[in-house]
């Protein structure tokens, strides 16, 4: 009997336990939810309007920055007489594909939002914003941009917010970054006996032998060059660099459109003789050669462990974007230089065809953000992206929290962000490789370049293009079922367009709604014909594909 009583109050006790947990939790998420909406202030006024900020930058200075502009917002807002309350969500970058894609479906997700994603997925979920950019910021007002329209404030004129698939701007820039080489200057010096850094790719490649050498005499692991090799960042990098200083020229060589040119119209002039195969392949053998300077065992090497052998004092020259500049300058317990990805100089046989640095005026453009159609406040959110983008928040937020640098125009940079800022005094344009014809066509382009290192072939350029050669099925497949996406998309945008011309016909003329379903249809319009140009051009490019020879064939 006094067994089965100590039983039941041992039960007792876990039950009251279980209660007062209970509460607990009720607590705390009363706490939380009177957090997430804005606070008490928020909660027992009605008149406080609460919007969200949600991304995924967790760099040094971002959060801090947005905090800042959250505050200015605030305070001009009620100077106003609006009562505003921004709350700001940061979330991991690994996890935010996941909780982007809950928060839109469940219909309630942050009012401005950092964009990721397919243009299927921005279309569906978020507000264009293509009526509001050709108006005036008024944040603007008193700065040099304050009678430029809001898009013509952008460095790039927005055109990196264009949704080519749509032809929408679904996101709006706040950030932009280069890629620039951090330098060891203390372990430069010693091993080379000069302070004048590389400004060509024969002056690279010599100092990066003096440092392996220096390395050998002192008995030190040198690395010359540390790279991205796990994830291949640093062979992209390269690749496109030299790809574009050989080749910009056929940026431009014509289409049946009678705009820029197309992979499939670049293979075809290779077939037909009038553009040679070792053009193609030239910036091959630069990379190989750069190459030999890497680590070995590089492609085992991530981005993070680069880092670490750099702050050790065992690496050279790394390779990277400015997102990690002030990390790389503060963190060295040595003096670090930042200069741009050497230039082919005329003086070597890797220059004498090039045509000099690439402009990256409009590149680099990142940390996109919108406004889902779920938004309870949508001219609030815009508003507030509005003010995010402005002259002055913005070098706010980016230049002095982040040391990034600003996507606007009359943007002045000082000490070391001297460096970063973008090359704009070339006509010269980036051109991509035609090898990369889809998301498997780049991986077995970098997987190649990877391997011409390694095996160390007597002709890389040969190697590279026989090999591209081999995999050509999988590469066809993959345009070809590319080819079918742009179709059934087609399909669906034309169902849209007939949606609108319903709209246009039964709205009263000259009304806000026909002039909105209006221009809606020629936007829509324009998403079709530029499918219909990506699907042409598909099929020029298998056909092309197709024709292909080995290397060193009809004298290429």
């Amino acid at each position: 009997m006094k067994q089965k009583m100590d039983d039941v109050q041992h039960a007792g006790k876990f039950q009251k336990v279980g209660i007062w947990l209970a509460i607990a939790f009720y607590i705390l998420s009363v706490i939380m939810v009177i957090r997430n909406y804005g606070g008490m202030s928020a909660v027992f006024d009605p008149d406080t309007k609460v919007i969200t900020i949600a991304h995924w930058q967790l760099e040094d200075g971002f959060r801090e920055g947005i905090d800042e502009a959250i505050a200015e917002y605030e305070k001009a807002k009620a100077a106003e007489g609006v009562k505003v309350k921004v709350n700001q969500v940061a979330i991991p970058v690994r996890g935010y594909p996941q909780w982007y894609l809950t928060q839109l479906i469940g219909g309630d997700p942050a009012d401005v939002l950092e964009i990721t994603g397919s243009p299927d997925i921005l279309n569906q979920y978020f507000t264009p914003l293509s009526p509001y950019i050709g108006e005036t910021n008024p944040w603007n007002k008193g700065t040099p941009v304050q009678d430029m329209s809001w898009r013509e404030t952008f460095s790039d004129d927005m055109l990196g917010g264009l949704d080519a698939a749509y032809s929408e701007y679904f996101g709006v820039s706040t950030f932009m970054h280069t890629t620039r080489v951090y330098v060891n200057l203390d372990l430069y010096e010693k091993a080379t006996g000069t302070k004048q850094l590389p400004d060509t790719v024969t002056e690279w490649l010599d100092s990066c032998k003096k440092m392996r050498e220096y390395g050998v005499k002192t008995n030190r692991p040198v690395i010359p060059i540390g790279v991205r090799g796990f994830d291949k960042g640093t062979l992209g990098q390269l690749f496109s660099t030299y790809n574009s200083e050989l080749n910009t020229d056929l940026a431009d060589i014509g289409n049946p459109y009678g705009y820029g040119t197309t992979t499939g119209d670049l293979l075809h002039k290779v077939n037909s003789g009038e553009v040679p195969v070792k053009r193609l392949v030239e910036p091959v053998r630069v990379v190989a050669a750069l190459g030999r300077y890497f680590a070995d065992g590089f492609p085992a090497i991530d981005l993070e462990q680069t880092k670490y052998l750099f702050f050790s004092g065992n690496v050279g020259f790394f390779i990277d974007g400015t997102w990690n500049a002030f990390s790389m300058i503060n963190n060295a317990p040595f003096k670090v230089g930042v200069i741009q990805i050497p230039m082919l100089g005329d003086s070597n046989p890797f220059g004498l065809k090039s045509f000099g640095r690439i402009t990256e005026l409009g590149s680099g453009i990142g940390g996109m953000f919108g406004i889902p159609k779920k938004t309870r406040h949508f001219d609030l959110a815009l508003d507030f992206l509005r003010f995010l983008t402005s002259w002055k928040v913005n070098q706010m937020v980016m230049v002095d929290h982040c040391r990034w640098m600003s996507p606007l125009k009359e943007v002045e940079y000082r000490g070391v962000m001297k460096t970063f800022e973008p090359v704009s005094n070339t006509s010269h344009t980036a051109i991509g490789s035609p090898f990369n014809t889809g998301v498997l066509g780049t991986r077995l382009t970098l997987q190649r370049l990877e391997n011409a290192i390694i095996e160390l072939p007597k002709d890389p350029m040969r190697y590279f293009w026989n090999d591209y050669l081999a995999v050509r099925p999988q590469l066809i497949d993959e345009v070809e079922e590319a080819s079918r996406g742009v179709m059934r998309n087609l399909w669906s945008m034309d169902g849209t367009r007939s949606a609108l011309s319903v709209g246009i016909a039964i709205s009263a003329p000259e009304s806000l709604d026909g002039k909105l379903y209006q221009m809606r249809s020629n936007i829509n319009l324009e998403g079709i014909v530029s499918r219909l140009r990506a699907a042409d051009g598909n099929v020029t490019l298998v056909e092309e594909m197709k024709k292909l020879e080995e290397y060193g064939k009809n004298g290429n």
